[in-house]
C-alpha cells in the first residue's frame, strides 16, 4: 500500500464533520433553482472499491452472473459510493431528470443492492444508471451505495476508471468534479480493502504479491558486480568488446565529424551529443571521424560498424550509413557523461535482427507530437530501427486525412453525443468534454515531421490502420459523412461507406462494442482503405521516405458472445454465461451483401471473410508498389499460404498471444503458412501490463500480472519454448512448450515491444510505462545472449527440466542492470525521460532496516514521521524510526513510490548490508 492514502477512503469517519466543511462561502449555491446534475456534479464526493473478486464470490452470485451473462459465469463485485458534501441535498425526493454515467473496463452486470436505480450498458466501457420513481435522494451528507456485479475480476486499481459525469434532463453533461483526474490514487480505494485475497484472480492464484519483504528477496539475490565490471558493457551489448587501455578522460566533450551521414543524421547525433552535456567546448574536445566502407565487411549486413576508441580519437567505420550510425550511437553509449570518461575498447559490431521494433497505440488515448519525437530519440540511441505507429482503433482516429475530414472532425473527438454527429461517445475515463487525452490528432504536417524525424535517427514509421475489427472511430466518422452528403449526392456518400446498412448481426466485440467491425463484403471499404493509403503514401513521399509497410491490423474480429465462455440462454452449464441464441452469430453472418459473396463462391462461408480481406488488401498494397504487407497474427491466422493467397511478396505478422497460452506454436504456425515473424508476445513484451504484482500498479493483466525489466531481458526471441522453465504464467503456476524445428528461426524477423494505451491516458504514464523496459527490449534485438538455447525440434521445457544456464543468465543480467542503474538512467534523466523508479525492497532484521534494489546506482529515502531523510548506502538505520521507503530517480528529482512501514516485516533473508 502506497504513502498517505487520500482522505476520502474514510467516509464513515468524516460524515460528522461535513457540516463545517459546507459553511464554505465559495461553495456554489444548491437551492431548487440549480438542477440535480449540477448539484451532483459539484458536491459529491466518489470511491470506488472492490467486494470482492472472482476467487471470493459465492454460488449464489456466481448463478446470477451466469444469467446475467458473465463470460465463463465469472464475476466480480464492486461499489461505487456517493457522499454528499454539499449544503443542502444533491437530490431531491422523486426528483429524477438526472443519468449518471461512469467508465468500467469489466461489463457492469447489474445493481446487487438497490432497485431504484437502473443499469445500462450504453457502449464499449461505458455504463450509465438511472433513477426509478423510487428513489429516494441523496440528501446532505448521506452516503449512497451502489453495488455491482461486474464480469470477470477487478484486480488493479487501474481498472477503475475517472471522470464520471451526470446528464441533466436536457442533455448537459457535466463531470463529477471530485473524479475530474487522470489519476485514480485519489478515487480508488485499496484492492484489498474489503477482502484480503481481492488481489489473487482464482483461489489458486499460487502467484506472489509484491510486498517490501518479497522484494528484498528477489532483490537482494542479485550481488551487482564490482564498480569495473560493467564500464565496458554498452546497452545493447556488442558482439565483440576488446579492452585496450584504461578510460579516456573527455572533461572539453566531444566533436564528431560526420560528413559521411546525411544532414539529417548528422543533426540528430549533435542533438544527442548535447542531450548528453558532452557537446565540444574547445580545441582540446575529444576527436571522432565517421565513414562509410561496405567492402571492410565480410558479411555485409545493414547496420554492422567497428568502433575503435583510442587515446588520440575514435574511429567508426559502417557498412552502411545504418552502420555508421549505431556506430556513433555506440560510442555515446560508451561515454559516462558524469564522469567525463571513455573506456579505451575496439569494438566489433551489428544487429542480431533487421526488424527491432516499438509499437505505441494512440488511438485509445492519444499522446502528443512531443513524446513521439522523445520515444524515436531514445529508440535510435538504443538501436531499435522500427516505429510501428497505431493510429485507430475503436476510441479514436489519429491522422489526419485529405478528403476525409469526418474521420478527425468526429472520430479524433469524444464527448457526450449520444447521436455521434459531433465526437465519438466517451470511452476510458475521457468523461463528457474534449480536453483530454480521448480527443486528439497529428496533422499531416504533424506526421510528415514525425517521419522525416524518425528517418533521421534511421527508423522506419509502419503506420497501422486496424481493419476489420477494431474499427469503429472509422466507421462512426463515415456514418457521419454518409448523412451529410446522402441528400445532395447519394453516390458520394456511399463512396466510403464501411457497413452493409442490412446487417442484422448481432455480436459483442472484445471492447464491447456491437457496431465496430467494417465490412469485408462491399467495395466501398476497399475504396477507403486504398484512399487512406494513398494519402499516407503521399505523406511519406512529402517526407522524402517512401512508404515501405502497410500494417492493416486485423486482430479480433470475432463476436465473443459466441465463444465457449458462453452458451444460449436458458443454459444449463454452470461455467459458461448465458446470452439469446441470436446473440451468438459470427460477424457479418447476417449481412445480404455477405451472403452474396459466399453464393457467388469469391469466399467458401463466412469463416473465410478474414482472409478474404487480407488478400484484398494485399492488392491493394502491391498495386500501390508498396513492399511489405503487415498484420496481427489473427488478422492472417486462416490464411493457408501468404504466397499464394497474398499479391505481396514481403509479408510478416506479429505474433502476440501469450507464451503460456501457446503463443509460441502460433509462431510457427505463421511461419508454416509463409509469413515472416515480429515476436511480440504479450507475456514478456506488452508494456502496458504492470511492472509488478500490486495492485497499485496500472495496467492490463490478462496475460502477465508482473513484467519487470529483467523478465524482458530473459525473453529468447528464437527458443521461447526454453522460457517456460524459468517463468510462471499468470496464475503464478508452471507451464510447458516444446521448441521447433531449426528452420524457424530464419522466420524470425525481429522482435517488438508494445505499448497499448487502454489505461494510459498521459504522456508521462507512456514513459513511466515504455522505460526502462525498453532498454531491455533492445537488448534482446541486438545482442543473441549465450544462454539461449539452440533450437532442436520437440525439445520439451518446463518447471521441472533444467536446460536453461540460469547462472549465466543472472550473470549476464547483473551486468546489464549495473550499467542501467549506474550509466544509462542518468542518461535518461538528462533526455527528461519519466522511467518508473523501481520500488524498494525492505526488511528489519535485528532491529535494524536492511534494503533491496533491482539494480544500482538509485538513491533511497526514508520517512521518519516528519520528513524524508538520506538513506546512504551501507549506512546502517534503526528499523524502528522508519515509517517509510522510496528510491528517488538516478538525479534525485524525482521520487518514486514509497513502501510504508506496515509492509516491512522481519524476515530471514540472507544477510545483507543495510540501505544497500
Amino acid at each position: 500500500m502506497a504513502l498517505f492514502r487520500p482522505a476520502r477512503f474514510l467516509f464513515p469517519l468524516f460524515a460528522g464533520l461535513l457540516a463545517a466543511s459546507c459553511s464554505d462561502p465559495h461553495m456554489p449555491s444548491t437551492g431548487s433553482g440549480f438542477p440535480a446534475a449540477s448539484r451532483i456534479a459539484e458536491n459529491v464526493e466518489v470511491e470506488q472499491a472492490v467486494l470482492v473478486n472472482f476467487q471470493a464470490l459465492g454460488d449464489e452470485l456466481r448463478e446470477r452472473c451466469k444469467r446475467a451473462g458473465g463470460s465463463g459465469a465469472t464475476c466480480s463485485t464492486y461499489r461505487i459510493s456517493l457522499i454528499n458534501r454539499g449544503k443542502g441535498p444533491a437530490i431531491a425526493p422523486g426528483v429524477g431528470d438526472w443519468t449518471l454515467y461512469f467508465h468500467s473496463v469489466r461489463r457492469a452486470l447489474a445493481v446487487l443492492n438497490r432497485d431504484d436505480l437502473v443499469l445500462e450498458h450504453v457502449k464499449g466501457d461505458l455504463h450509465r444508471l438511472r433513477p426509478t420513481s423510487a428513489f429516494s435522494g441523496l440528501g446532505e451528507g448521506e452516503l449512497l451505495e451502489i453495488d455491482l456485479l461486474a464480469e470477470h475480476w477487478l484486480q488493479a486499481e487501474s481498472d477503475l476508471m475517472p471522470r464520471m459525469f451526470v446528464v441533466d434532463g436536457d442533455g448537459r453533461a457535466r463531470v463529477i468534479a471530485s473524479t475530474d483526474s487522470d489519476a485514480v490514487d485519489g478515487l480508488v480505494a485499496p484492492i484489498n480493502s474489503h477482502h484480503p485475497d481481492n488481489w489473487k484472480r482464482t483461489a489458486g492464484d499460487a502467484s506472489t504479491l509484491a510486498t517490501a519483504a518479497t522484494r528484498y528477496a528477489e532483490f537482494s539475490a542479485v550481488a551487482h558486480g564490482a564498480a569495473g565490471d560493467w564500464r565496458h558493457r554498452m546497452i545493447p551489448q556488442a558482439q565483440k568488446t576488446r579492452v585496450t587501455g584504461s578510460p579516456l578522460a573527455i572533461d572539453a566533450g566531444i566533436v564528431v565529424d560526420a560528413t559521411a551521414l546525411a544532414p539529417g543524421t548528422i543533426t540528430a547525433v549533435q542533438a544527442r551529443v548535447r542531450q548528453l552535456g558532452l557537446g565540444a567546448t574547445g580545441e582540446a574536445a575529444y576527436p571522432v571521424t565517421v565513414a562509410i566502407v561496405p567492402g571492410d565487411f565480410d558479411d555485409g549486413r545493414s547496420g554492422a560498424y567497428r568502433l575503435d576508441i583510442r587515446s588520440d580519437g575514435a574511429e567508426i567505420v559502417g557498412f552502411d550509413a545504418a552502420g555508421a550510425f549505431y556506430g556513433v550511437q555506440s560510442l555515446l553509449a560508451l561515454a559516462d557523461p558524469a564522469k567525463a570518461t571513455l573506456p579505451r575498447v575496439v569494438v566489433e559490431d551489428g544487429p542480431r535482427f533487421p526488424h527491432r521494433g516499438m509499437f505505441l497505440d494512440v488511438g485509445r488515448n492519444f499522446h502528443s507530437k512531443e513524446l513521439v519525437l522523445k520515444l524515436l530519440d531514445q529508440m535510435a540511441a538504443y538501436k531499435l530501427n522500427r516505429f510501428h505507429f497505431h493510429l485507430s482503433d475503436d476510441e479514436g482516429w489519429r491522422l489526419e486525412i485529405p478528403g476525409l475530414p469526418e474521420l478527425t472532425d468526429v472520430g479524433a473527438r469524444r464527448c457526450f453525443d449520444l447521436a455521434e454527429t459531433r465526437c465519438l461517445l466517451p470511452q476510458l475515463g475521457s468523461g463528457p468534454d474534449t480536453d483530454n487525452s480521448g480527443s486528439g490528432h497529428f496533422t499531416v504536417g504533424d506526421y510528415i515531421d514525425i517521419v522525416r524525424f524518425a528517418a533521421a535517427r534511421h527508423i522506419e514509421v509502419i503506420p497501422e490502420f486496424d481493419m476489420p475489427a477494431h474499427a469503429r472511430a472509422a466507421v462512426v466518422a463515415m456514418e457521419a459523412r454518409y448523412r451529410k452528403l446522402v441528400d445532395e449526392s447519394p453516390g458520394r456518400a456511399g463512396q466510403y461507406r464501411l457497413i452493409d446498412p442490412e446487417d442484422d448481426t448481432r455480436y459483442l466485440s472484445v471492447q464491447f462494442y456491437d457496431d465496430s467491425y467494417i465490412n469485408p463484403c462491399i467495395e466501398s471499404t476497399y475504396a477507403f482503405v486504398g484512399k487512406v493509403m494513398r494519402e499516407v503514401q503521399a505523406m511519406h513521399r512529402e517526407a522524402g521516405q517512401p512508404l515501405r509497410s502497410w500494417h492493416f491490423g486485423g486482430d479480433e474480429a470475432v463476436n465473443i458472445l459466441a465463444s465457449d465462455a458462453f452458451e444460449a440462454a436458458p443454459g444449463t452449464d454452470p461455467d459458461r454465461g448465458d446470452v439469446p441464441a441470436a446473440a451468438r452469430r459470427q460477424p457479418w453472418s447476417g449481412s445480404p451483401q455477405c451472403e452474396k459473396l459466399v453464393a457467388g463462391g469469391a469466399v467458401d462461408g463466412i469463416d473465410d471473410l478474414g482472409a478474404y480481406y487480407a488478400s484484398r488488401v494485399s492488392q491493394l498494397v502491391a498495386d500501390a508498389g508498396i513492399e511489405t504487407l503487415a498484420a496481427w497474427n489473427d488478422g492472417v491466422k486462416s490464411v493457408a499460404d501468404a504466397e499464394a493467397s497474398l499479391a505481396t511478396e514481403d509479408n510478416y505478422a506479429n505474433a502476440w498471444a501469450p507464451l503460456f497460452w501457446g503463443g509460441g506454436d502460433e509462431s510457427v504456425h505463421l511461419a508454416e503458412a509463409g509469413f515472416d515473424v515480429v515476436q511480440a508476445h504479450s507475456d514478456f513484451l506488452y508494456f502496458d501490463m504492470p511492472y509488478e504484482l500490486d495492485p497499485e500498479e496500472s495496467g492490463y493483466y490478462w496475460a502477465s500480472r508482473g513484467t519487470d525489466t529483467r523478465k524482458t531481458f530473459s525473453y529468447a526471441p528464437l527458443n521461447t519454448a526454453q522460457l517456460a522453465e524459468i517463468s510462471l504464467n499468470r496464475d503464478g503456476q508452471p507451464w510447458s512448450a516444446r521448441a521447433p524445428a531449426a528452420s524457424f528461426a530464419e522466420r524470425v524477423r525481429g522482435v517488438q515491444g508494445q505499448l497499448w494505451s487502454e489505461v494510459v491516458r498521459t504522456d508521462a504514464r507512456v514513459e513511466y510505462m515504455v522505460f526502462p523496459r525498453l532498454l531491455a527490449l533492445a537488448e534482446r534485438a541486438w545482442h543473441r545472449a549465450p544462454w539461449e538455447l539452440p533450437l532442436e525440434a520437440g525439445q520439451e521445457f518446463s518447471a521441472e527440466t533444467s536446460r536453461v544456464d540460469r547462472r549465466a543468465l543472472a550473470e549476464d543480467w547483473r551486468g546489464f542492470a549495473a550499467v542501467l542503474g549506474q550509466r544509462e538512467l542518468p542518461k535518461l534523466d538528462r533526455a527528461g525521460v519519466g522511467y518508473r523508479i523501481p520500488v524498494p525492497g525492505a526488511i528489519a532484521r535485528n532491529g535494524r532496516l536492511h534494503t533491496a534494489m533491482p539494480f544500482p546506482g538509485l538513491p533511497l529515502e526514508y520517512f521518519d514521521g516528519e520528513q524524508w531523510q538520506s538513506l546512504a548506502t551501507g549506512a546502517s538505520t534503526a528499523a524502528g524510526g522508519v515509517k517509510a521507503v522510496r528510491a528517488l530517480s538516478a538525479d534525485g528529482r524525482r521520487e518514486g513510490r514509497a513502501v510504508s512501514l506496515p509492509a516491512i516485516a522481519s524476515g530471514d533473508a540472507s544477510p545483507a548490508v543495510a540501505g544497500d
